[in-house]
């Protein structure tokens, strides 16, 4: 017999939007132990059923009949800021989008974009030599941003730097507000005026791009050259949400594992040591790092960077004997299943060994979303993630911190409180 999941509304006003802002993982598995794997929540004025089991999560990822949209299930949170940004693109229409971009993917793309971020590195590691510490969350962010002007907005103005990273952030937390209407101070209203901004300037940078600069963004602009390519706005479009997903992302991702690394010598004298053996550029090498791929691993698992997708029920359909109607809105929780007991074996534990000694996947780990919206860059990640630590573990004999890390896993990860780590 097919049913409908159980309610629960949450407070009179806000329902759960301010306390899944504020620890996510704590409200969502306090509703799990009350009403099961399967509940209805109210978040950002919206109704939403949870699925939190692997069966479900596959069955929403995968799609097969196309009753799940990802536009219509983001839009009521990212949608104004990074409106037809490729997750807010749907079957067709995101298949042409995604197959243009696929190109700017490619493996000799990548080695590219490699060699343009070794400079940056070298840089990154001398000001740590001169430094001895340095604030870890501040840092990774610093750092993946001019990462990001070479590569996502090809631009050398070093002075714009500051300005493109404040329309950015403010971009992003307009995605999280809890008050979606843009009326005047309001986070959303500097979110869709940075986005405004943020538009102009990637649709006037196409226009004089150097195209064999070999860059993230001279890839894309060239897809504009093909028969039905991209227009530039449409690049500028895609640029917007393409930071989103690898900015803030990567950062969370480096910030956990670092921290790891600076309270575990052994892992890290095993990294220092495989640091070695690998050539930053070559990504076969970089595809051996087993070590540096265990701890991304575990990063990953332990704050997934998309904790949560949400799906519009585009047509009657039934998911886990639970039915559905066409025009309410669905969500899957990696974070969760991630952190499940049922399925990990001492969840609470930053342990990268767990990927280690076995090719088996685990049937609770969806690190990079999955179906037609798995992670266009999820290889570009891993390598660049492995460059920064092997450069960090081969410069320095060791770092240390002396503070505990904690993250609020959602929306998207970020530390509470920054700490501090020393160099030796």
């Amino acid at each position: 017999m097919m049913t409908k999941p159980p309610l629960d509304k949450g407070s009179p006003i806000f329902g759960h939007s301010i306390k899944f802002n504020n620890d996510a993982l704590s409200l969502v598995k306090n509703l799990q132990n009350k009403y099961g794997d399967i509940f209805e929540i109210s978040i950002l004025n919206q109704r939403v059923t949870m699925f939190m089991t692997p069966s479900a999560t596959r069955h929403v990822y995968l799609d097969a009949e196309d009753n799940f949209s990802s536009k219509h299930g983001w839009e009521f949170s990212l949608g104004k800021t990074f409106e037809n940004g490729l997750m807010l693109r749907d079957f067709d229409d995101h298949k042409f989008h995604r197959g243009l971009m696929q190109d700017s993917f490619r493996r000799d793309a990548l080695k590219n974009y490699l060699m343009i971020i070794q400079p940056i590195l070298d840089e990154w590691i001398e000001n740590l030599k001169k430094n001895k510490s340095f604030d870890l969350y501040k840092t990774m962010k610093g750092l993946m941003f001019k990462i990001s002007l070479e590569l996502f907005f090809d631009e050398v103005d070093n002075s714009r730097q500051k300005e493109l990273e404040r329309l950015f952030t403010e971009a992003i937390k307009s995605a999280t507000s809890v008050v979606r209407l843009p009326l005047p101070f309001t986070k959303l209203r500097k979110g869709l005026k940075a986005r405004q901004e943020l538009l102009k300037y990637f649709e006037e940078k196409a226009k004089t791009v150097d195209t064999s600069s070999k860059t993230l963004f001279s890839e894309l602009v060239k897809t504009n050259k093909h028969e039905a390519g991209l227009s530039n706005f449409e690049i500028a479009e895609h640029m917007i949400f393409l930071l989103l997903a690898a900015h803030d992302t990567t950062t969370s991702t480096l910030t956990s594992a670092i921290h790891h690394i600076s309270t575990n010598k052994s892992f890290y004298e095993e990294l220092k040591n495989e640091s070695e053996t690998i050539e930053l550029t070559d990504i076969s090498d970089l595809k051996n790092g087993i070590k540096a791929e265990s701890l991304f691993s575990e990063a990953m698992r332990k704050y997934p960077p998309v904790p949560f997708s949400v799906r519009y029920v585009m047509r009657d359909t039934i998911v886990e004997n639970y039915k559905l109607d066409a025009g309410t809105y669905i969500a899957i929780g990696p974070l969760v299943l991630h952190n499940d007991e049922r399925y990990w074996e001492n969840p609470k534990d930053y342990n990268p060994n767990r990927f280690l000694g076995s090719n088996d996947l685990n049937e609770a780990y969806f690190p990079f979303s999955g179906g037609a919206h798995t992670c266009l860059g999820k290889f570009f990640a891993s390598y660049l993630f492995k460059n920064v630590v092997y450069k960090l573990t081969s410069n320095f004999e060791g770092i240390h911190s002396e503070k505990e890390l904690f993250i609020n896993p959602a929306p998207i990860p970020y530390p509470r409180k920054d700490v501090k780590i020393t160099i030796s």
